[in-house]
């Protein structure tokens, strides 16, 4: 995987609201996990709009998606209570 800074720049050229359709300046695009292949990214545009986006990425060679990946995100899923700010407490 690239560093942090070649992927969030790379979000930056690619990324806008969905709300206002501002595109985003470097410091209101925030990685808030990271598992296996998966970022979750907030944003947070000037106008206090505030967007999650989900976006995996494959490493050069393909692997394939396991019936277990999708199970566990599955899981995962169910048993999220929506509460964000729980769950990305500093």
């Amino acid at each position: 995987m690239s560093n942090l800074y070649q992927i969030i720049s790379q979000f930056q050229k690619d990324l806008y609201c969905p709300v206002c359709g501002k595109k985003f300046e470097f410091g209101e695009i925030r990685l808030r996990a990271l598992f296996d292949r998966t970022l979750i990214i907030q944003t947070i545009c000037k106008m206090g709009h505030i967007t999650i986006f989900i976006t995996s990425f494959q490493k050069k060679q393909d692997t394939p998606v396991l019936n277990n990946d999708v199970q566990n995100l599955h899981s995962t899923l169910l048993n999220f209570d929506g509460d964000f700010k729980k769950l990305w407490k500093n």
